[in-house]
């Protein structure tokens, strides 16, 4: 032991570990030796090999809390003791290895920094096991498959041993298309290290796509386990420490099981009484493991965790391993996407206003989020008009804002403002918006969600709306974000559904100078969102079949609300800031009192409550579309600064996968902050294409962090997203900004999906479609059993052998709704060959051989379909 002190002092770290080494084959049992090989290892990240010696001090009985958290995941950092002090400057160790990892999965920096960092180590030990393994799973975690060949050729010797290693092996494998053998790979990482929540996601993932619905349940329902320990564990309850211990001892990991056990013992003081429980517990342990080798014990330890077993794949031959020979770029030969920003010369001049400082310093939480974007024909006159929330001053003055705005569509492309005209310049903090049809009179009517008291106004069908917040019995302090019209119960009437972000009076008086930490939204009690009944008579009362407990309590934003699954009643999703999203799943009402539908929270069962890596984001804007072609509905997230978007595709099980890294959108979302973001077929080649707005929430442009910043634009493929560059694409493209809601229109009915956007620091922008185009359908639809609006409806166009599907959807992603047609690329197609309508009341509708190039009105349950009226000048 003096010897390692003497070694640690002068900075001289293997001969220290090696004294370590040397001293625990004389003496195996000695606690102290084990200690300081574990807080040593841990430090200069080598997690893995740590975690083995933490395991002896729990068969020890020596273990400490801290010790015991060390083992929950060992991807992570984990520090129990710092040797920062003994590092000598300029020279390179194993300790930065631990700071690499930290700064990786803790701070998220770039993984161009991460990987240079990870290189000067390999070049200082290029024996190093643990440094090499890590390399590679971040080369293969951000898409930088072209590195790995060079990365594999320079592994050291028994690199197979090692978990990362196989991680890495097998998202490679998944790659090049090799799924049963990335099964065999993941499998080996999770056999070597149980705590790999990525491998096994990313094994569901594949198991998922070849559709072996049997093992992906039982691998999801092990991983929500998992997850929850993670998320838990730090701040544990005796309840919640017993219910780890179990559910470890469960999957086979007895040793950690009896950690938690005198964690718990200790924390409650009783561990003198338990001692004896203890002790027999350890020794039944003992005795199973003298029954078999350790690599039975592994092989067991995985059957319990993914429910089969991965033997009858054979273990991939890495040396095989080969990338695919790259096609072509998916825009090389096509013509570049393109929008012009036209809101000027239409008459549209207006910029949200909330009393955000354009220099992004001192400032107030509520200022930060943007307002609301409604697209309507609120006259029926067949133009699309656009409803602008507003805001400004404290949100709790009554009336103390800037009006909101309705600007209604004219002829020659020219837009009035006709705000106090209709009576909906309200004058409430405004945030999200909503147009729907409450009262079912075949008139858009408009919802408007304030940081206050939300409002309600009906359309007269006479060019007016009345003032009706009184029928909402919604919370007057509440702080609501986006919001909602759909039938949510099954009872065929449009409900309201709220999705609400802070519940914390604090929130209004801590201003963000200095130090963003002190008010970003964590620091504020999050909350409930809530769904208000339609009742039929002009009310909406809260729904009691929807959940507002403490454990639904969350800082929401984005919302979409579809029938996802295709059963019963319309389910939404909700993206939330900083936390686990969550999942509405409509489903048989247990109490009939209640309507024929009841909601179950499923995000995590489902896997869209957290993306790839298995760590909560801050999650803002959702696109929605069936943006791979499979015939179902999936979902794009956009995050924060240095959190890539999460692609979540839905399987035909209804699980979701995060794909951003497979369809190429990790890299170019990564260093952005989004907000509002839509999916549409703006060049209708038949793939959908994603438009996203981005800008950060503070400025610390003086810690390199960007401020404003481009919005983004991708041309969607079979093989994935391809950003477009900014300067090919429309002056508006070039511009850094701060960027929130985006919403999407054809504002000529020609066929183009054109879009509109609210900024916090610049005027709203119409961006006209100026792309070259193919041919396209769309559709409006009026619901007659159904709701009129008749969200949930699901569309399906075939051409030929080639489908396509779309889906009826409310929310529209973030503080939006978009213009509620269904838009389909179909390509170089020159006829629809069949047309099925799924409609929310349970009846289908089928129709044949209809010209592409049109709008049709489809009346459910009317058998001719109607052409719609192109507009004039078009």
């Amino acid at each position: 032991m003096n010897a390692f002190d003497w070694r640690i002092k002068v900075g001289d770290f293997s001969a220290a570990e090696a004294n370590l080494r040397n001293g625990l084959r004389l003496e195996p049992g000695n606690v102290g030796i084990n200690r300081l090989l574990a807080q040593l290892l841990n430090a200069q990240g080598r997690r893995y090999e740590a975690s083995q010696y933490v395991r002896e001090l729990i068969r020890l009985r020596a273990v400490t809390p801290i010790e015991i958290l060390s083992l929950v995941d060992l991807s992570g950092p984990f520090y129990l003791a710092s040797f920062d002090e003994f590092e000598k400057e300029g020279e390179v160790t194993l300790l930065q290895l631990g700071k690499a990892r930290e700064r990786y999965t803790k701070f998220n920096l770039p993984p161009d920094q991460i990987l240079e960092q990870i290189q000067r180590i390999r070049s200082a030990f290029p024996q190093s096991i643990a440094a090499a393994a890590f390399h590679g799973r971040v080369l293969s975690e951000t898409a930088r498959f072209d590195e790995l060949p060079g990365w594999f050729n320079q592994v050291p010797e028994g690199i197979a041993g090692h978990p990362e290693y196989w991680s890495a092996i097998g998202n490679w494998l998944v790659h090049i298309g090799e799924a049963d053998a990335s099964i065999r790979a993941f499998g080996e990482a999770v056999r070597l290290d149980p705590t790999d929540r990525e491998s096994l996601r990313q094994m569901m993932q594949v198991l998922a796509r070849q559709g072996n619905d049997s093992k992906v349940a039982h691998i999801r329902d092990n991983l929500v386990v998992l997850d929850r320990i993670f998320r838990i564990a730090k701040d544990a309850k005796h309840e919640e420490k017993l219910w780890i211990a179990e559910q470890l001892q469960r999957l086979a990991r007895p040793w950690e099981s009896v950690g938690w056990l005198i964690y718990d013992a200790q924390q409650m003081g009783d561990l003198r009484e338990r001692i004896p429980q203890i002790r027999l517990r350890a020794e039944a342990i003992e005795q199973w493991e003298r029954a078999g080798s350790e690599h039975q014990i592994r092989q067991a330890r995985l059957t319990r965790l993914i429910g089969f077993s991965v033997s009858e794949i054979e273990l991939p031959d890495v040396n095989g391993i080969r990338l695919p020979v790259e096609s072509s770029s998916p825009m090389e030969n096509r013509e570049k996407l393109r929008f012009t920003d036209v809101a000027k010369q239409c008459g549209i001049d207006m910029t949200f206003q909330s009393g955000f400082p354009k220099d992004g310093k001192g400032f107030y939480p509520y200022q930060v989020n943007g307002g609301g974007i409604a697209v309507l024909d609120f006259d029926l006159d067949g133009c699309n008009d656009l409803y602008f929330a507003n805001a400004g001053n404290d949100p709790r003055e009554d009336k103390g804002s800037q009006p909101n705005r309705l600007f209604r569509s004219e002829a020659d492309e020219q837009f009035v403002d006709v705000s106090r005209l209709t009576g909906v310049d309200s004058q409430g903090f405004g945030q999200g918006v909503a147009a729907g049809d409450l009262n079912q009179d075949g008139f858009q009517d408009l919802v408007v969600g304030n940081i206050g008291r939300n409002e309600v106004y009906l359309n007269q069908g006479d060019g007016t709306f009345v003032d009706v917040s009184d029928s909402l019995e919604s919370l007057a302090d509440s702080w609501t974000s986006c919001v909602g019209i759909a039938d949510i119960n099954g009872d065929m009437l449009p409900e309201i559904i709220e999705v609400n972000y802070i519940d914390d009076e604090r929130s209004f008086d801590t201003r963000c100078d200095e130090g963003y930490l002190e008010c970003q939204p964590q620091r504020f009690l999050a909350a409930a969102d809530q769904v208000f009944l339609n009742q039929g008579d002009g009310q909406f009362l809260p729904w009691e079949g929807f959940p507002r407990g403490d454990e639904t309590r969350q800082h929401g934003f984005g919302l979409v609300i579809a029938n996802f699954d295709n059963e019963h009643g319309n389910d939404f999703f909700v993206a939330n800031d900083g936390d686990l999203n969550h999942f509405w799943i409509s489903g048989p009402s247990s109490k009939k009192e209640l309507g024929p539908y009841q909601l179950t929270e499923s995000a995590s069962l489902r896997g869209c409550s957290i993306g790839r890596g298995g760590d909560s984001q801050a999650c803002m804007g959702v696109a929605h579309a069936d943006l791979d072609r499979d015939g179902t509905l999936d979902l794009l997230v956009t995050n924060f600064h240095h959190e890539p978007v999460n692609l979540f595709l839905q399987t035909s099980s209804g699980y979701f996968a995060d794909e951003a890294v497979k369809y190429g959108l990790f890299e170019p979302t990564f260093s952005v902050l989004g907000f509002g973001t839509q999916a549409a077929d703006f060049n209708n080649d038949g793939w959908m294409d994603l438009a996203a707005l981005s800008g950060h929430v503070f400025n610390a442009t003086d810690e390199g962090i960007p401020f404003r910043m481009k919005p983004q634009l991708f041309c969607g493929a079979a093989s994935g997203f391809t950003l477009q560059e900014a300067k090919q694409i429309g002056h508006y493209w070039q511009q850094e900004q701060l960027g929130r809601t985006l919403a999407t229109l054809d504002l000529h009915r020609d066929g183009k999906i054109d879009l509109v956007s609210s900024h916090l620091d610049r005027p709203m922008a119409l961006l006209r479609n100026e792309s070259s185009a193919e041919r396209w359908l769309q559709l409006e639809l009026f619901g007659v059993d159904s709701e009129r609006d008749a969200i949930g409806a699901v569309a399906h166009v075939r051409c030929g052998a080639q489908q396509w599907h779309a889906w009826q959807t409310a929310g529209d992603g973030y503080m939006c709704s978009n213009e509620p047609v269904l838009h389909f690329g179909l390509g170089a197609f020159e006829h629809v060959d069949e047309l099925t309508i799924d409609w929310p009341s349970g009846k289908s509708q089928r129709f044949t051989q209809l010209d592409v190039g049109q709008r049709y009105l489809v009346v459910e349950g009317v058998d001719e379909i109607q052409q719609r009226q192109k507009l004039s000048g078009n």
